[in-house]
Order: C-alpha cells, then structure tokens, then sequence
C-alpha cells in the first residue's frame, strides 16, 4: 500500500515544479518588456528631455523689469496638460537693454547634452495672444556652467507657419544650429535654455521639451 501512493506523489510533485517554472519565466518576460518601454523614451541615454510642461518653478525665471516684460502661469489657453506661459513684452517703448526668460530644467542639475546635439531639437508650441504675425522677434540660447552662451536666432524655417489666434504653431530649433564649437561651450555641464525677447510680442508658450530629429 505504501509504495503504491508514492509513485502518484511523484507525480504530482513533478508536475507543480514544471508549473512553477513556467510560470517565473513568463513575469521574467514581462518585466524586461516594461523595461525597454522606458528606455525608448530616451535620445541615446539622454533623459533630462522635458524643459517645461506645467509648472511656474523656480527652474523658470523672467527679467526683472516688469515695465517691458511679463510672463504669468495660464490655464485657460494649453496645448497639453494644465498650464502654459503667457509671455508679454515690449522692449522698445520702455527702453529695456535686455529681456527675457530662462529654463534651469532638472532643477538646475548639470545636464550633459554631447550625445543628442548632432540629432535633436529643442520643439515648443506657441501661440499667438492677438493677431496673427509671420516672424517671431526672439533668439534662443543654450548657457552652460561656465557661463558660456550660444545664441542662434528665430527664422520662418523653425516653425510650422505662421502665428495666430486659432492653433497652435511648432518652433524647433536643431541643437547643432547652435554655434557651441565656436564658442568653446561646456556641453557636459549644461545650465539652461534662453529665450532673448525683442521688440515686442503677446505670446503662449507650452510642451518645451528636447525632442529626436528622426522623428
């Protein structure tokens, strides 16, 4: 009688330990699935991607001068999530030498940008506040840690068209447009982006972020 039940029990120990082992390699699998989500949304290991989405942080600054320039939290007008910028300026009229705003995004954290500059972009949605206009009158900047700044100016081939009241224009300015070879920039200590304000606009700003050109 003894030896007749330990040949079922065998059996049935068997057959849980092939159950169990099936079982741990399908989490396995799953798992490193998640995994490579996550890596995807990375420019070559690069994840300091979003320069602004919602919030009025101190990782945003605006210059002082509120005669020429203003710039407020909106949650009326939005490309996507909560809030975009409105940002009002006029820099003739009331005789300001220069204007403008700054991203120190990931919280002013060194950020080591040589492995996107060749294939990347800075891409923002803008629109217009009143009226309609062709040419935006700013320049972009990207400023490291030893206080270098490389500027390169607005033109129609950054945008999508033109600006208005009714939709939603992007503005993408490629990385190597920027001149940081000439100006010896520290591309591994990276301290913000710059927007430098001129003549007069009544803009939204929203989804700043550093995007691939292959897309």
């Amino acid at each position: 009688m003894k030896k007749q039940f330990i040949l079922p029990l065998l059996i049935f120990v068997v057959a849980c330990s092939s159950s169990k082992q099936s079982f741990v390699q399908l989490q396995s699998k799953e798992l490193y699935d998640v995994a490579n989500a996550v890596d995807s949304t990375f420019i070559n290991g690069f994840k300091n991607t979003l320069i602004y989405a919602d919030d009025l942080s101190n990782e945003i600054w605006v210059s002082p001068e509120k005669q020429c320039v203003t710039m407020e939290k909106n949650s009326e007008v939005v490309f996507s999530g909560d809030a975009s910028l409105h940002v009002k300026w006029d820099k003739v009229t009331n005789g300001c030498k220069w204007i403008g705003l700054g991203f120190g995004w990931s919280n002013w954290q060194p950020k080591d940008m040589n492995e996107v500059i060749a294939e990347s972009a800075i891409q923002m949605k803008v629109k217009s506040a009143k009226g309609s206009f062709s040419n935006l009158p700013v320049a972009f900047a990207i400023e490291d840690y030893t206080g270098v700044q490389s500027y390169y100016g607005y033109n129609s081939t950054l945008s999508s068209g033109n600006f208005n009241e009714q939709a939603w224009t992007t503005v993408s300015i490629p990385l190597k447009n920027f001149p940081f070879e000439r100006n010896d920039a520290d591309l591994g200590k990276v301290k913000q982006f710059m927007i430098q304000l001129e003549g007069d606009g009544d803009i939204y700003l929203d989804d700043i972020r550093i995007v691939s050109l292959t897309k």
